[in-house]
């Protein structure tokens, strides 16, 4: 799988961890920003975010 996604402008080394809510992926950063992304098709993302081992903050919702 790819470092990018397709409409997301980070690579997946640039990202530390997720937490996804309602239809928006809050997402910190490596440098400590925080972002929000709502991705056309969340599971897709969801198992991009995954593959690259981002760690996701609340792993009961998904």
């Amino acid at each position: 799988m790819t470092q990018e996604f397709p409409g997301f402008a980070y690579k997946a080394a640039e990202l530390s961890a997720y937490i996804f809510s309602i239809d928006t992926f809050i997402i910190s950063l490596k440098n400590e920003e925080i972002i929000k992304f709502v991705a056309p098709h969340p599971d897709d993302f969801k198992q991009w975010l995954d593959h690259h081992g981002i760690r996701n903050v609340n792993p009961a919702d998904g």
